[in-house]
């Protein structure tokens, strides 16, 4: 690459910005901001940088739209009409032109020379290359080009390209640079949001003028009467009628009419569609203009003197809401103004969808209230602003707000705002519930506290998951919240009360196991009385059972206090779970143990006694819910992590017991947790550890099971240790 391509990063001197400048700086920071309209602000963005710095003849401004990079506003640059109209229509991807490379790589770019920058800008598609070109006319011949990315948090919003001369290097700081690319970008972004906002407003108010000029009566009765008024005042019709469909029934149904006697009326109302007059209108949505037959019920109108009928559906997006019918004499049909009339119809059509849909929302409306009211958690619905939608009665009791009112920011409320995790630890804003919600999370029992100003805590327990809607856009959230504060004191007693016993029964426990271990093997060298020694078996495997439930215990403690450390070796998973399974062969009694692998070796990076731990838990379980003479089976074999398609290990335990109910499946990994009816002795801690353990590897725990079928206990683990 020649001397004028080569890229140079912004240097890093050691200099002082003028004070003058950093007022003008601000000033122009205090006018980005307080500009919210995009029109105005984006031209002002642009002059701002040539009016605070001299060195620079032109500044233009990218924004970042889909996939492309696109010109928004410029200044320093007099274009012709023609230039200017098709610079505007310019599309860059990422590296292209001076502009797309800083977008590429997310940071300052600067280029040197009129042959470098032309040569990064002849990387575009042609089209662009020839406006390139004709902009390059416009510019000097020496200089300086510097693209700054404009950040707004996490988000990239655009680009900033500084254009000035080679003698006069940019006398800005790359941090400095960076710094009020940041205020720039927030600005935009502010902008983006505000004419968002603007864009919806003015949606609604049209939507709103809309439904208005069709919905001007007070009910659908009076809107339909009303219509046909004004249609028989415009057309040379002597009289007429508006006939509601009902697709539930098929039938017609007659809702407005005028100058029809009662033997007419009876021909129309409530019937059937395939024997009304004006059956292939409801059908196919076809208008009809034909004379009066009698073969097709029209009779009384004749008899009437009416000679021609028009049938008109009454359409919303295709789908008929009803007729409007008009009787004349000769010639109705060629004087009707049918282009005036279908427009008419249409707007009586939606008029008509929309007041059903009406009703069948207040219908679904006092549905969902009455359920939600009914429900004994507090429940709140919020949009995708954060803003609250809805609050059941239990809502209201468990916050300490005299109203929730409509629309009220959820990041008002304390209870759900000034929110700590167990340990007293303040929440940062994405942990708070319903940002997680909003965030697209689905959460359950996310228990977390709030210290009140008089030194009490108060316990929640928060359930959330996000609204979606049919484009698969996060629209809202719902939130449900209980009062856990009674069942935390009792639990957390009870965890410390567990975690002294445990340390205090340890060291008697393992003296025991040693004399019990002792003793077995002096009467298994006597060869002495075979129940002795049974006894003595017995009682070595009770104690070693007891001493597994402390060390459970002990683990519980050591996880809450954040000492719960791994100690990661490479090991063979094969050869550790043909070690675990013939550990419990002992105890297997009649029951097959069976393991399954694709080879004979699958290295992975873990704690070896942890991962134990968990297969003895899994495998231990399978055993005892077991029925006597059927098979347990281990399996291991390759996989990759959902996430990111790393290498993985996946072990399956399965077994041929009762099965798990799907309702239990996920509360089996609970603390202390049995399940009702199941036999077998524990405190409920293997597989709650065997989860913990697990994902402190960074792999995942499930299960797999149907009533009477059995049971899978799945875990997926990383082949290299997790980072962090």
């Amino acid at each position: 690459m020649t001397e004028p391509q080569r890229e140079l990063s912004l240097g890093v001197n050691i200099h002082v910005i003028p004070a003058e400048r950093i007022k003008r700086w601000m000033r122009a920071s205090a006018t980005w901001l307080a500009l919210q309209e995009p029109e105005r602000l984006f031209p002002a963005l642009t002059y701002s940088f040539i009016e605070v710095l001299p060195e620079i003849r032109a500044a233009i401004l990218w924004l970042v739209s889909a996939s492309s990079l696109q010109p928004v506003a410029q200044a320093g640059l007099t274009m012709p009409a023609v230039l200017a109209e098709q610079w505007l229509k310019i599309k860059l991807r990422p590296g292209e032109g001076v502009a797309g490379l800083a977008w590429q790589r997310e940071t300052i770019v600067q280029q040197h020379g009129e042959h470098g920058y032309r040569e990064l800008q002849g990387l575009a598609p042609p089209y662009v290359q020839v406006i390139f070109q004709a902009m390059s006319d416009l510019l000097p011949r020496s200089l300086t080009v510097t693209a700054t990315p404009l950040r707004a948090g996490h988000m990239l919003v655009g680009v900033l390209e500084l254009i000035g001369s080679d003698a006069k290097a940019l006398d800005v700081e790359s941090n400095d640079l960076d710094m009020i690319g940041s205020i720039v970008a927030a600005a935009i972004r502010n902008a983006q949001l505000y004419d968002e906002i603007r864009r919806s407003n003015r949606r609604l108010k049209a939507f709103d003028a809309v439904v208005t000029s069709i919905s001007t009566a007070a009910d659908l009765p009076d809107l339909v009467q009303s219509v046909l008024t004004v249609v028989l005042e415009l057309t040379p019709a002597r009289s007429g009628a508006l006939l509601i469909f009902d697709p539930a029934q098929e039938r017609l149904q007659l809702s407005a009419w005028r100058n029809l006697d009662r033997a007419v009326l009876s021909s129309f109302d409530q019937v059937p569609v395939d024997t009304s007059p004006c059956a292939e209108v409801v059908r196919y949505g076809q208008p009809a203009f034909r004379p009066l037959l009698s073969e097709r019920g029209e009779e009384a109108l004749l008899a009437a003197g009416m000679v021609e009928a028009a049938y008109l559906p009454l359409l919303a997006g295709g789908t008929v809401t009803g007729v409007l019918a008009l009787f004349g004499e000769v010639n109705l049909n060629r004087s009707l103004d049918k282009d005036m009339l279908m427009p008419i119809c249409n707007q009586v059509g939606f008029a008509i969808a929309n007041v059903r849909l009406y009703e069948d929302s207040q219908r679904e409306r006092r549905k969902l209230h009455t359920v939600v009211e009914s429900i004994a958690e507090g429940v709140l619905l919020c949009d995708r602003h954060g803003r609250l939608t809805l609050a059941n009665q239990a809502a209201q009791e468990l916050i300490d707000e005299a109203v929730l009112s409509f629309e009220t920011p959820l990041a008002s409320i304390p209870e759900l705002y000034d929110l700590r995790d167990l340990d007293g630890n303040p929440l940062t804003p994405d942990d708070l519930p319903f940002t997680r919600a909003l965030r697209g999370d689905t959460f359950y029992d996310y228990r977390l506290m709030r210290r009140k100003p008089d030194g009490s805590e108060r316990f929640f327990s928060f359930t959330g998951a996000p609204a979606i809607n049919e484009q698969g856009e996060v629209e809202g959230a719902v939130i449900t919240l209980r009062d856990i504060t009674a069942n935390q004191k009792v639990q957390r007693a009870k965890d410390e009360f567990l975690a002294v016993a445990a340390h205090e029964l340890r060291s008697p426990l393992a003296a025991v196991r040693s004399y019990a271990d002792l003793l077995l093997r002096r009467e298994q060298q006597r060869e002495g009385d075979a129940r002795d020694l049974h006894g003595l078996t017995i009682l070595t495997q009770q104690v070693s059972h007891m001493l597994r439930l402390v060390d459970n215990l002990l683990d519980v403690s050591r996880l809450d206090a954040g000492q719960f450390d791994l100690q990661y070796q490479t090991v063979n998973l094969v050869t550790l779970a043909q070690q675990v399974i013939d550990q419990q062969r002992p105890s297997a009694n009649n029951r097959e143990l069976l393991l399954e692998t694709e080879a004979p070796e699958l290295w992975i990076s873990c704690d070896a006694m942890r991962i134990r731990q968990v297969l003895t838990n899994l495998l231990n379980n399978a055993i005892k819910y077991s029925p006597a003479g059927s098979v347990v089976s281990v399996r291991v074999r390759s996989a990759s992590l959902p996430a990111n398609n790393a290498p993985a290990a996946l072990i399956s335990v399965s077994d041929q017991g009762p099965g798990i109910p799907a309702s239990e499946q996920e509360r089996v990994f609970q603390r202390y947790y049995r399940s009702p009816g199941r036999r077998g002795e524990g405190l409920g801690l293997g597989l709650y550890l065997s989860r913990e353990i697990v994902q402190l590897h960074g792999g995942q725990i499930w299960i797999e099971s149907h009533e009477g079928q059995g049971s899978t206990f799945m875990v997926l683990l990383p082949i290299e240790r997790p980072q962090g």
